[in-house]
């Protein structure tokens, strides 16, 4: 390393590299201070900052003052390209290590560096790099005279005028201008063939230097800069200025002699010229100026010498990396292997730079079955997405275009999944059309299945989907006689093709891989990329990050909308999850067996104390869309009460706060604990949403609805969200009332200018139904929709007044009609309560809010979380006056409530979950859970709301969990011993 700074021959390139680096600093991680308010710190800075800019102009004038000595810069095109790429490769693994993520636009830029415009700089030096040897020619050709006489005109031109005019008269705007860069490599190659190296010489150089220093000051105090630095465009000030022109050329010939002796630095791959182009590329990513400008800011707010301490110490750092990177890359290059490739990309003159024509053609040839699949599967792909719209969309133009402009880096990380599918296949087959035909016949597959899919069932293709490919019956119901044999038909003549086509043009592509070991690499390889694609874990896995840099987004809510915009294949994978939940200890048949036997005899205790059985009553779980008291959040006051009645009802019932797994959403976890009695908290954290990833897979789904003769669910909304139609028909569910359902909702009026259906006609279809079943236990599902978001000024009537820094200001107008949401339900429910105390049989009211709406941002979710994930809850009998002590409960506790607060018979399944709820602090998700701390997943909230550790439980509680947990993961990822048990009705 110390071969970079230890001779004075690299003088020059070493304090060109610190002068860069310490101006990109200042350009993207420090805000410019004001004048007015820290004065010092100001002249320091835009000090700092033009003397720095002096390093975008010594580049060029280095590198014109090598020229001359570097008669082939053609043939360094390969290395500089490998160093390019190499150097895009290290800042997208170091994003990877430090920050966990990246963009697709990183690696574009890798292939396609000019596309984007991100680094001019560099791509004008390369011209001019390229152009070098010739211009130096041209000019060596010239009397002494001539030369003198067009450099003071170029300086006039490209100096003097605009300084004067103070306009960008031929076209400077930027440093990086490639008018401005040509200028100064002429002047560059100019200046270095100049041998005058005495006192006189330096003193000359180095008086103007302080010269321009003392005038940069003065400058800057007479006419402050106001300007941000990408912004900045002045006479004095920017880099190609006079007083930054002045003080690069003085620099320039001060350090003169440093380089004059090294006669071939570009040529022999000097250390010192590749550190300061790997300095202008790390430097100019467009991911090291994110993190700079979101990760590394200096503040302003800093000390004066603290802010100067984390400036030096950035720079160092950053030094540093550019310096290793260039040993390990020029180490690298001279690598046997990998310099003859170099030396084969790289053009042997000029002129075969100019045959650019030839070349491609060649690369095109040389690649052609690679470019034509990657073009084959970009078609696939859109045709797979197309075929996802049209299926709940009707086809036009508009649509087409939407999909491609929406999903352009979903579409490219689908094409690539395809391009290494094929690779795999190819290194497995070993022949490139049956790879290609198989490839092609899995994404036609895809996309007309999930076509028929989502049109006849409004859904896509599911993991759980996969057990009917062994079932052609079931699959020809799914989606039809004509379109399954259809689709049979068209795989054979895929088949038919590609052997056909094999065994004519076999010559030309069989055997690609001549050696096993390519062979098991390739596929190797392949294997790697598309589990890191597609596998899904946690946020900071690195198939997350991956699918975060092609902005995919897991709309777990809505999986046709989710293969809509990321493509059935993503869709599909979302689906499935790495771990349903972690094995508990002892997890075996007999272990199951004795804890199925513990709780069968807890039940017959249980009952000796219960008068009721379920028979001829009618329980009603009602699911409040966002329903929560908004006076109960911390820094928020709302006046008046918007829900009077609630407050009321809640201090004569059982009732309390519930504790929800979410916040602004997740509604269909709070449903599958209320159904279940499992807890979501139990569940692996890589887990989102058991509608799609358990569910489905259960042979057998136990729920509440076991117990119950006559089960209708209702939803006042479309049912396509959390596959609710699946989940529920598997739950046993007889009827299901939502919009567009077989059997019509009856009440289906919404308030004022609002989208949603009132909670007033949800609750009149459910007394509709509670009237309706008369004889036989019965059991109804509600979730309603008023009070979900958006909270648009839907309500003409407004009258509560928001105050407090929970809610920022922008979203109070938000918050004013969700509050009076709120009291439109209130008056609902004092009606629905009427209601069921005029029918006649025992009824059983289970009502809560399933979340929080997302408004209330000025609290923290650190400091805050317990308390914004709380709702209210309350149980109601129309004929039994027990009321419960239960002022903290969980979803998963409202089936062993209800049966309590009706004081029915348990089966013992229900005698377990009594158990739980009686005996255990209610369990939750932790709000401030991170993976990356380790801490814990799971958290107790005890009945006077504090969070209790799990080491501080009794070793009865201990044992307690221990069999719910045992008995939860047997239902959900285990061998469902206890199924049936769970299932039973009581006797």
């Amino acid at each position: 390393m110390l071969k970079l700074v230890r001779s004075y021959k690299n003088m020059m390139p070493f304090t060109i590299t610190i002068l860069f680096i310490i101006y990109q600093l200042l350009s993207s991680a420090v805000t410019p201070p004001l004048i007015g308010e820290q004065p010092y710190r100001y002249l320091l800075y835009w000090s700092l900052f033009v003397f720095s800019s002096t390093a975008v102009n010594l580049i060029p004038l280095y590198m014109g003052a090598l020229a001359r000595r570097n008669p082939h810069p053609i043939r360094n095109l390969g290395k500089i390209v490998f160093f390019f790429f190499s150097i895009g490769i290290s800042g997208i693994l170091l994003a990877l290590l430090l920050f966990k993520s990246f963009a697709a636009r990183d690696i574009w830029l890798l292939f396609f560096p000019l596309s984007h415009n991100d680094f001019p700089f560099a791509a004008s030096l390369l011209v001019w790099y390229i152009l070098g040897y010739r211009i130096s020619t041209y000019l060596d050709s010239l009397s002494a005279n001539n030369k003198h006489s067009i450099m003071l005109f170029l300086m006039w031109l490209f100096v003097a005028m605009p300084f004067i005019f103070n306009k960008p008269l031929w076209g400077i705007n930027s440093a990086s201008s490639l008018v401005w860069t040509g200028f100064l490599f002429i002047l560059g190659n100019y200046f270095s063939d100049s041998r005058s190296y005495s006192k006189k010489y330096y003193l000359k150089y180095a008086g103007l230097f302080l010269l321009s220093l003392l005038a940069l000051v003065l400058f800057l105090k007479i006419a402050p800069i106001s300007q941000t630095p990408g912004n900045l465009d002045s006479r004095f000030f920017s880099s190609y200025a006079v007083i930054p022109f002045i003080l690069s050329l003085c620099l320039f010939n001060i350090f003169k002699k440093s380089f004059t002796i090294t006669t071939s630095a570009i040529k022999h791959h000097a250390y010192s010229s590749w550190m300061i182009f790997t300095a202008v590329i790390f430097t100019s990513l467009p991911i090291f100026n994110y993190r700079l400008k979101t990760n590394y800011m200096i503040a302003n707010k800093l000390s004066l010498v603290s802010w100067l301490k984390e400036l030096i110490v950035c720079s160092g750092i950053i030094l540093l990396i550019v310096i290793c990177l260039t040993l390990l890359f020029n180490r690298l290059a001279r690598l046997s292997l990998i310099s003859r490739r170099l030396e084969k990309i790289s053009p042997k003159q000029l002129s075969d730079v100019y045959n650019f024509t030839p070349f491609v053609k060649k690369m095109i040839k040389n690649n052609k079955r690679l470019i034509f699949s990657f073009i084959w599967g970009a078609v696939l792909t859109i045709i797979q997405f197309w075929s996802v719209q049209l299926a709940t969309n009707r086809l036009t133009i508009n649509l087409l275009k939407q999909t491609l402009l929406t999903s352009q880096n979903q579409i490219l990380l689908n094409v690539l999944i395809f391009l290494t599918l094929f690779i795999a296949l190819y290194a497995l087959i070993n022949r490139y059309t049956y790879s290609l035909f198989i490839a092609t016949g899995i994404s036609i597959f895809i996309s007309i299945s999930e076509y028929l899919k989502i049109k006849m069932r409004n859904e896509p293709i599911l993991p759980a989907d996969l057990s009917m490919i062994t079932s052609i019956d079931e699959l020809a119901k799914m989606i039809g006689n004509f379109a399954l044999y259809g689709i049979i038909a068209l795989l054979i003549v895929l088949t038919v093709s590609s052997i056909l086509i094999t065994l004519k043009f076999e010559r030309n592509y069989h055997n690609r891989f001549h050696s096993w070991r390519k062979r098991l690499l390739t596929l190797l390889f392949s294997g790697i990329i598309l589990f890191f694609s597609l596998g899904i874990s946690d946020k900071s896995s690195v198939s997350s990050i991956i699918q975060g840099a092609f902005s995919v987004q897991n709309i777990a809510w809505d999986a046709t909308r989710n293969a809509q915009l990321n493509g059935p294949v993503l869709q599909f994978f979302s689906g499935l999850s790495p771990s349903i939940m972690p094995e508990p200890s002892g997890y075996s048949k007999s272990k199951i067996a004795q804890i199925t036997k513990k709780y069968s005899a807890e039940a017959h205790k249980i009952n000796k104390t219960r008068k009721n059985s379920l028979n001829n009553q009618t329980v009603i779980f009602v699911l409040s869309e966002s329903y929560s008291d908004p006076n109960r959040v911390p820094n928020l006051k709302v006046t008046p009460n918007p829900i009077p009645y609630l407050t009321s009802l809640k201090k004569q019932t059982t009732s309390g706060l519930m504790l929800s797994t979410g916040y602004g959403g997740g509604t269909a976890n709070l449903e599958w604990q209320s159904l279940t009695g499992l807890s979501y908290s139990n569940l692996s954290s890589t887990l989102s949403l058991p509608y799609y990833q358990i569910v489905p897979q259960q042979k057998s789904a136990p729920a509440f609805t076991d117990l119950f003769k006559n089960k209708v669910a209702i939803h006042p909304f479309t049912a396509t969200f959390y596959n609710r139609i699946n989940v529920f028909k598997k739950f046993g569910f007889q009827k299901f009332y939502y919009v567009g359902s077989k059997d019509k909702l009856t009440y289906t009026q919404k308030l004022d200018n609002s989208t949603m259906i009132s909670d007033r006609s949800a609750y009149n279809e459910t007394i509709k139904q509670a009237r309706k079943y008369r004889k036989g236990s019965t059991f109804i599902q509600l979730t309603t929709m008023q009070n979900h978001q958006p909270y648009n000024d839907f309500y003409t009537s407004s009258k509560y007044k928001i105050s407090g820094s929970a809610v920022n200001d922008a979203d109070k107008q938000k918050l004013q009609t969700y509050s009076q949401g709120l009291n439109y339900t209130d008056w609902a429910l004092r009606s629905f309560i009427r209601k069921i105390n005029k029918i006649n049989r025992p009824v059983t009211l289970v009502w809560y809010g399933d979340h929080l709406p997302g408004l209330y941002s000025g609290d923290s979710m650190s400091k805050y979380g317990l308390q914004l994930h709380q709702t209210d809850y309350f149980i109601y009998s129309n004929q039994e006056a027990s009321k419960l002590k239960q002022n903290i409960a969980s979803p998963y506790q409202f089936p062993a409530l209800s049966l309590a607060a009706g004081n029915n018979k348990v089966s013992p399944y229900y005698a377990l979950l009594t158990k739980v709820s009686a005996d255990l602090p209610a369990m939750n998700t932790n709000p401030s859970f991170d993976g990356e701390k380790n801490n814990s997943y799971n958290i107790f909230v005890s009945q006077a709301n504090k969070i209790v550790q799990k080491k501080s439980l009794s070793k009865k509680q201990k044992e307690l969990l221990h069999d719910y947990l045992l008995i939860q993961y047997d239902l959900t990822a285990g061998k469902q011993y206890s199924a049936t048990w769970a299932q039973q009705k009581v006797k």
